[in-house]
């Protein structure tokens, strides 16, 4: 197996794990912080931290693994894979990691609304991410005739 074979199925799995897991923080985790109370929420928020460890070393992987792809396939699939895969890191640092910090101080139903509401961004592009993958994926397999 080459080194680009193991780069791209590295960034399947990782991209895969990820959209999994921004639905069920979409649709679970995220409307679940509507029942904590307000004046419990930044306690609990700060606890919540411990989820870095399981999407923080992943994202980095899964950017690096797509930014190596693009920088070997500059085809339009690889462009538009990788420019949704910008669009949830800017997301991510313009709108949910700042959120989440503040968050950690003063909880508002408003805040804990726009956090859900800004995530949309991420699962849809996540979602698009995986479809445009699996074409990739589907023109690179070798089937025997």
């Amino acid at each position: 197996m080459t080194t680009l074979e193991i780069v791209f199925i590295t960034h399947i799995v990782t991209s895969f794990y990820m959209a999994g897991l921004c639905w069920f923080v979409q649709v679970v985790h995220y409307p679940l912080f509507r029942e904590i109370p307000l004046a419990d929420f930044p306690k609990y928020e700060r606890k919540n931290f411990v989820t870095g460890y399981v999407t923080v070393p992943i994202m980095i992987i899964e950017l690096a693994t797509g930014l190596y792809l693009l920088y070997h396939n500059q085809t339009t699939l690889y462009f538009v894979n990788t420019g949704f895969l910008v669009l949830i890191v800017l997301s991510t640092a313009i709108f949910q990691v700042p959120i989440h910090f503040k968050l950690t101080k003063t909880a508002t139903s408003a805040l804990i609304d726009k956090l859900i509401h800004t995530n949309w961004m991420r699962t849809i592009s996540w979602t698009i991410r995986i479809a445009i993958l699996a074409i990739l994926l589907s023109q690179n397999l070798a089937f025997p005739e």
